[in-house]
């Protein structure tokens, strides 16, 4: 007996079929690498941490390596410096013919050979090295300088961004906010639950907070483009995370009283004392030198003649006399030029001694109320500021207060979170500043931060 099934014959799959399989195969297996690759390339530049903005300032800055280029230049001043005169060979002959011509009758044929040493190296070497000694550490201490600044014009720039970034944050929140609030009114007007006042004050203050939201947004993007003059990495979706509790340092942190006598003695490591002292030594061994030029281009000659077969010695001293000229113009010159220095000196440590005072105390002040702000208890301004905009806007659907105080509780949330952080990241620079200001390295000496959160509270 035959079987009512049917055995339906097996077809491989088509042509057709098998090229588009194929085809969407190699395409997912193309692009899945270059998925990938975009995938972490955004999660390595769209967010930048500080310690990271300064690793790429220290290595990458150009004004920065053009430190070094200034210290290479200094340095090879000061080997032109310490190098000696070249000596001078000379060769001459006397009493001999015209070429063609017969040789002179009676007269013996007289050569000299002779070696000038100048002498004027070898008595101005020593204040010429040292001058261009100082002159090296002057160049160096000025590449601190300009690298502590650069430091602190990143740090601002990084903190500008951070600013406007809450700021927008901030802004697009309580636009969000705002438009619950428009949609609550919106069906109670057509019910006659509430007026059409209520409605229309909303939504005229939601239209305003999104325009303030607008121009926060393009100040955040002008943000971010000037600090690409520092990370030329960062993008227009970069976002800096930033440490959310005041930044430490031992000054600020002790109990006692810190002097002007200690802060000068902090602040004279500084890198523009420092170049300011060695521009001092500097002029002083240039005095030095144009004492020297007092008596210039002594010479010492040695050499032999050779004469009718006789060869004899020649050995002579070369010494101007300073009679008209006597370099007192160039003496006078350089003391008054180390007179400048010296005045530029007392003038620098006037300079940083009132700024370690003043980045102490303001760094002080802001330590204290920023510790404040930044408790993780009840007392804590932002939780307190959270919690009046939700009991007015739910004391406002009980109907137990008019609008205009929910959109008032909504204006202080707002200036409380943008306030807050401010402080917050006005205290963390002026801490940086303290750093600066007495002498420590900002690159290397960075304050330790807590794990970092996102600026989104």
């Amino acid at each position: 007996m035959h079987s009512d099934k049917q055995i339906l014959p097996t077809r491989s799959p088509s042509r057709g079929m098998r090229f588009t399989h194929a085809l969407v195969l190699c395409v997912a297996t193309c692009c899945t690498p270059f998925a990938t690759t975009a995938q972490s390339s955004s999660s390595l530049t769209a967010s930048l941490t500080l310690r990271t903005l300064m690793d790429s300032v220290r290595a990458n800055y150009p004004a920065i390596r053009s430190t070094d280029g200034r210290v290479r230049a200094a340095q090879a001043a000061r080997t032109t410096a310490q190098a000696f005169g070249n000596p001078m060979i000379g060769y001459e002959t006397d009493q001999t013919s015209l070429p063609g011509r017969r040789p002179l009758v009676g007269m013996s044929r007289q050569t000299m050979i002779t070696a000038t040493v100048p002498l004027e190296p070898l008595y101005q070497r020593g204040p010429r090295v040292a001058r261009a000694n100082a002159e090296v550490r002057a160049v160096e201490f000025d590449g601190i300088a300009t690298r502590q600044q650069i430091g602190l014009n990143a740090a601002e720039a990084f903190y500008r961004v951070a600013m406007a970034q809450v700021e927008a944050e901030t802004g697009q929140e309580l636009v969000g906010w705002l438009d619950s609030v428009v949609a609550y009114n919106r069906p109670r007007v057509r019910e006659g639950a509430t007026s059409e006042a209520d409605l229309i004050r909303s939504t005229i203050e939601r239209d305003r907070v999104a325009a303030e939201a607008a121009m926060q947004r393009a100040e955040l993007a002008r943000a971010r483009s000037d600090l690409r003059v520092f990370f030329p990495q960062a993008h227009a979706s970069s976002v800096v995370q930033f440490d959310e509790t005041p930044f430490a340092h031992t000054l600020v942190n002790s109990a006692a009283a810190v002097t002007d006598v200690e802060l000068l003695q902090r602040a004279s490591d500084r890198g523009e004392v420092r170049a300011a002292r060695e521009r001092v030594s500097a002029t002083s061994s240039a005095i030095a030198i144009e004492r020297t030029l007092t008596i210039r281009q002594v010479g010492a000659t040695v050499g032999v003649m050779q004469s009718m077969n006789q060869t004899s010695l020649i050995a002579g001293v070369a010494l101007p006399i300073p009679l008209f000229d006597r370099n007192r113009g160039e003496v006078q010159r350089a003391v008054a030029e180390r007179d400048i220095a010296r005045a530029e000196l007392v003038a620098q440590e006037r300079m940083v001694a009132a700024e370690a005072r003043g980045a102490y105390d303001a760094a002080q002040i802001l330590t204290e109320r920023a510790i404040a702000l930044t408790q993780r208890d009840s007392t804590n301004l932002l939780r307190r500021a959270d919690e009046s905009r939700r009991i007015a806007l739910g004391a406002y659907r009980e109907g137990a207060v008019p609008l205009l105080q929910v959109i008032d509780a909504a204006r202080a949330w707002s200036d409380t979170r943008i306030t807050y952080y401010r402080t917050l990241f006005a205290q963390q620079q002026s801490v940086l500043a303290l750093l600066v200001a007495q002498g420590q390295d900002l690159f290397s000496v960075l304050p330790a931060v807590s794990p970092l959160r996102s600026s989104t509270r």
